[in-house]
C-alpha cells in the first residue's frame, strides 16, 4: 500500500511493471507529445485498477490527479493469482469493461461543439453515475484540478473557467468548492449539453454500479508481522493497521 502526493509519478516506461487498484483519490493516464506537451487520456477514481497484465506493457504515464492510495502488485504475481481465482478475473473482466464505457462517454463530450457543452455533459453524467445521496442533493465531484479537468477536456484552463462562470450566472449551478457544484436547474443544465437525457441515463444505468474489491486489497503486501502496512512513494511507513 503505498501513497503519491498530487502529480507524482507512479509508473512511467521503463519502470517494473505494476497492477494497481486505486484506494482512495483518483490516478490520471497521460501520454507526452514529441514536443512536451502532455495529453489525459483517462482518469481512474476510486475504486479502480489500472495496469495491463498476460504480456501486454503498459504504454502509459501513471500520475497521481489527487493525493491518492494504491495497492501496487507486481504484474508476474498479480497474473498468478488471477489465473488461480476465478472471481478475481471476473472481477477484472468488468473493470475493464466499465472502463470501456467510460471512454465512449468521454468521447461523446468531446464530441461537443462547445466548451460550455461539453462541461454541462460531464456534469450531467458525474450527477447520474453519483450515489444516490449525491444524486438527490444535486452534487457533482470533479475528481481532478482544473488545469487537469480543462486537459481532459481537450480545451484550455480559461475555457473551462469561463463555462463554468456562465453556468453560475445563469443559476444553473453553484460552486461548492473548486472540486464540488451543486446542480440547481438540472433541466437547464441537459438543455445547455444538448443532450438527451434518456439517453445518458441509459449509458449510464447500462455499466451499472462499481464494486469494491475487498480481498483484493486484503492482499495487499503484509510486513512479516502481519499489519498491513501503507508506504509512501519513497518506501517508507505512512500508516499501518
Amino acid at each position: 500500500m503505498r501513497e503519491f502526493s498530487q502529480g507524482e509519478t507512479i509508473y512511467e516506461s521503463g519502470m517494473k511493471d505494476i497492477v494497481g487498484y486505486v484506494v482512495s483519490g483518483a490516478v490520471k493516464l497521460v501520454t507526452f507529445l514529441p514536443d512536451g506537451r502532455s495529453n489525459i487520456i483517462g482518469v481512474i477514481e476510486a475504486p479502480g485498477f489500472f495496469g495491463r497484465i498476460f504480456g501486454v506493457a503498459t504504454e502509459f504515464t501513471i500520475e497521481a490527479a489527487s493525493n491518492v492510495i494504491v495497492a501496487c502488485f507486481e504484474r508476474s504475481a498479480f497474473e498468478a493469482q488471477l489465473v488461480a481465482d476465478p472471481e478475481l478475473e471476473r472481477f477484472i473482466h468488468m473493470e475493464n469493461l466499465h472502463q470501456l464505457d467510460e471512454a465512449h462517454e468521454r468521447i461523446l463530450v468531446l464530441a461537443c461543439t462547445s466548451v460550455i457543452e461539453r462541461v454541462s455533459t460531464f456534469m450531467v453524467l458525474k450527477l447520474l453515475a453519483g450515489s444516490d445521496e449525491d444524486r438527490k442533493a444535486g452534487v457533482v465531484h470533479v475528481p481532478i484540478n482544473r488545469r487537469d479537468f480543462a486537459a481532459y477536456l481537450a480545451t484550455t484552463e480559461e475555457s473551462v473557467s469561463r463555462s463554468i462562470q456562465a453556468l453560475v450566472r445563469r443559476g444553473t449551478i453553484a460552486v461548492i468548492n473548486s472540486a464540488n457544484f451543486r446542480i440547481l436547474k438540472r433541466a437547464d443544465l441537459i438543455a445547455i449539453s444538448r443532450q438527451d437525457e434518456d439517453y445518458l441515463r441509459e449509458m449510464v444505468r447500462s455499466r451499472g454500479g462499481k464494486k469494491l474489491a475487498g480481498p483484493v486489497v486484503s492482499a495487499a503486501w503484509r510486513g512479516s508481522d502481519g499489519a498491513r502496512r501503507a508506504e509512501s512513494a519513497t518506501g517508507t511507513v505512512v500508516a499501518a493497521e
